[in-house]
C-alpha cells in the first residue's frame, strides 16, 4: 500500500531482512512490496487455529483488497535485500575461508526448538569427527534462522545459550570442536548477552563448581550456566537483526 501512495514515484526498498527465506513481502509486512496473500487465505488461517476476532476486523479483512502484483503502482519499484541472516553467512564464511578454515553453510533458514536444533547440530559434529563425514575437520558449521524456547523453568536466558547448553550436553566431553551462537541484535533473551561460548569441556567445567548442566537446562537457566564459566558473549546492542548466527569450528 505504501508504493500505491507512492506512485508514480519510483520506490526503491532497500531491506534488512529477519526473516528466514527473505521474502520481501513478508519483512516488516512487505509495505512497498506486493503480496500475492488473498482475503481468503488470511480468512481460512484465522478459521483454522481458530482465532476469535471482532467482527469490524473481519469485515476488514474480508473486503479490504492489497494491490495485485501487476499494478501499475509496482511498475518502478525494485526491492534489494541489503542483510540478512544468509548474508551474514556468507560473510562470516569469507572470513573462516580467509583464516585458512573451510566453511560449511548447513541453511540460513533453521527454525524449532533451540535444544533439538542443538541436538541435531550436535549430531553433525560428532559424525565429522568420528567419521570426518559429511565434512572432513578442519571445517566451520554455520547456521542461521530462529530458534524457539518453550519455557518449562524460571531460570535466565535465551534461544542461543540454551542452544549452547543443549550443543554441550550433546557433545560432553568430545575434544575438538567449539561453538558461538549468537542474536545479530545484540540481545539474546532476557538479557544482556547476545549469546555465548562452549566446547567439549563447558559441562566439565560446570561440574567442577558443583553445578548440573542437565538440570540448568531443565530450568531454561542457561545465562547462569555461561556466566558462572565467564564465557557469555556480550558485544552490545548492534543496531540490527538479522536472526541467529550459529557456528561450530570442528579442528
Amino acid at each position: 500500500r505504501l508504493a500505491a501512495m507512492a506512485a508514480p514515484a519510483r520506490v526503491v526498498s532497500l531491506i534488512v531482512s529477519d526473516v528466514p527465506g527473505d521474502a520481501p513481502h513478508e519483512v516488516a509486512s512487505g509495505p512497498t512490496c506486493a503480496d500475492e496473500t488473498s482475503a481468503d487465505e488470511a480468512l481460512a488461517a484465522i478459521a483454522a487455529y481458530r482465532i476469535d476476532l471482532p467482527a469490524p476486523i473481519v469485515d476488514h479483512i474480508r473486503t479490504s483488497r492489497a494491490p495485485h502484483p501487476l499494478d501499475a503502482a509496482f511498475r518502478d519499484h525494485s526491492a534489494r535485500v541489503i542483510a540478512s541472516a544468509r548474508l551474514s553467512l556468507e560473510a562470516a564464511a569469507a572470513a573462516a575461508q580467509a583464516a585458512g578454515v573451510p566453511a560449511v553453510i548447513l541453511s540460513d533458514r533453521i527454525e524449532g526448538e533451540a535444544r533439538e536444533v542443538a541436538k541435531m547440530h550436535g549430531a553433525i559434529a560428532q559424525e565429522v569427527l568420528e567419521r570426518a563425514r559429511p565434512f572432513a575437520a578442519p571445517v566451520v558449521l554455520l547456521s542461521g534462522g530462529e530458534t524457539t524456547v518453550t519455557l518449562r523453568g524460571q531460570g535466565r536466558g535465551g534461544r542461543n545459550s540454551e542452544f549452547l547448553l543443549s550443543l554441550a550436553l550433546t557433545c560432553d566431553g568430545r575434544a575438538g570442536w567449539s561453538a558461538l551462537a549468537a542474536d545479530t541484535d545484540g540481545i539474546d533473551g532476557s538479557e544482556q548477552n547476545a549469546g555465548a561460548f562452549a566446547d567439549g569441556q563447558s559441562c566439565a567445567r560446570l561440574r567442577a563448581q558443583g553445578q548440573d548442566p542437565a538440570a540448568l537446562l531443565g530450568e531454561n537457566d542457561a545465562w547462569s550456566a555461561f556466566a558462572a564459566l565467564d564465557d557469555l558473549f556480550s558485544p552490545g546492542p548492534t543496531g540490527t537483526n538479522v536472526n541467529d548466527l550459529r557456528a561450530i569450528l570442528i579442528r
